[in-house]
């Protein structure tokens, strides 16, 4: 790459030109995957198309209207955030407990920072037919558990109770998805400058003000940016809530992502599907300003 550089500049060609090149490739690859499909989608949500053959009728914004009208999306949207947030919430606090025990120089810990690691490292497919037999309530372990120790008197249906399955599905996304936030806070706190707690301690700071007031401020940045990957990531989280539940059951565990996997897929309102896609998107985006903006602001104060 170095060498490749070097001859570009020897050709003429300012730093300007040269980083416009390199970035290049990815803004294609952006444009490919990301700017073209969420123009198709905004374009196919002003019509109404025919499933089967494709043929287009134009709708306006009745799709648009109709998300915001739609029970059943409305109904989608709330759990979605229930989820989102709930996720959020657990990893983020769980990742940073974890990441700071595993910094805290305690033996063995090469061991504990490999097991883990080791949800993360699970192909979903997999954590979904793990939990799906250990919440089975017939022969699952969690309820023989909960039954054996007193704790129930009987079985408790993770997985078939529309009050107990999207909290459920949090409890396996946020097993598999907190190694995450552990290894990014964990790389952060490796960088923490012993100088800053050394002047804390001669200031007579304990382990709860050296967190509060310099630990948690030199965190902050990245913090921000992990909370904002995951809210993107699990906002348009498919795979755990498909596989485990399928949506079910009467649409208890139906996020978003479903939602429009049904309209696309099952009731075949490709129209209806993209435009939900598209408000989805543009939620996301006006989230991720806001983190951005409180990302910048506190990368200055640590500066």
């Amino acid at each position: 790459m170095l060498a490749a550089a070097g001859r570009l500049r020897a050709n003429g060609l300012s730093d300007r030109q040269l980083a416009f090149i390199f970035v290049l490739p990815a803004a294609i690859l952006l444009v490919m995957f990301a700017v073209y499909p969420f123009a198709v989608a905004a374009y196919n949500g002003f019509f109404n198309i025919n499933f089967i053959t494709g043929a287009r009728t134009w709708d306006g914004l009745a799709n648009y209207a109709d998300v915001l009208g739609n029970a059943d999306i409305r109904a989608a949207f709330v759990r979605s955030v229930i989820w989102t947030v709930a996720n959020l919430v657990v990893q983020t606090t769980l990742g940073l407990a974890i990441a700071l025990l595993l910094n805290a120089e305690l033996r063995g810990q090469t061991i504990a920072r490999g097991l883990v690691l080791f949800p993360y490292m699970v192909p979903a497919i997999v954590a979904a037919l793990v939990f799906r037999y250990m919440f089975n309530d017939v022969v699952g372990i969690v309820d023989y558990l909960l039954q054996s120790s007193g704790i129930t008197s009987e079985p408790l249906e993770f997985l078939a109770s529309p009050q107990l399955v999207l909290w459920t599905l949090i409890i396996v996304n946020c097993w598999k998805y907190t190694p995450f936030m552990v290894i990014v806070f964990l790389a952060r706190l490796q960088t923490v400058p012993h100088e800053l707690i050394d002047a804390g301690a001669i200031d007579g700071a304990g382990r709860f003000s050296t967190f509060r007031y310099i630990i948690l401020p030199w965190l902050r940045p990245v913090l921000l940016v992990a909370m904002l990957l995951r809210t993107i990531w699990t906002a348009n989280d498919f795979d755990i809530p498909y596989l485990l539940a399928f949506g079910g059951p009467l649409q208890a565990s139906t996020t978003v992502p479903l939602k429009i996997q049904a309209l696309a897929f099952s009731q075949r309102d490709i129209g209806l599907a993209s435009s939900l896609a598209v408000c989805v998107a543009i939620l996301l985006v006006v989230a991720s300003y806001f983190y951005l903006r409180s990302y910048r602001h506190h990368e200055q104060e640590v500066a």
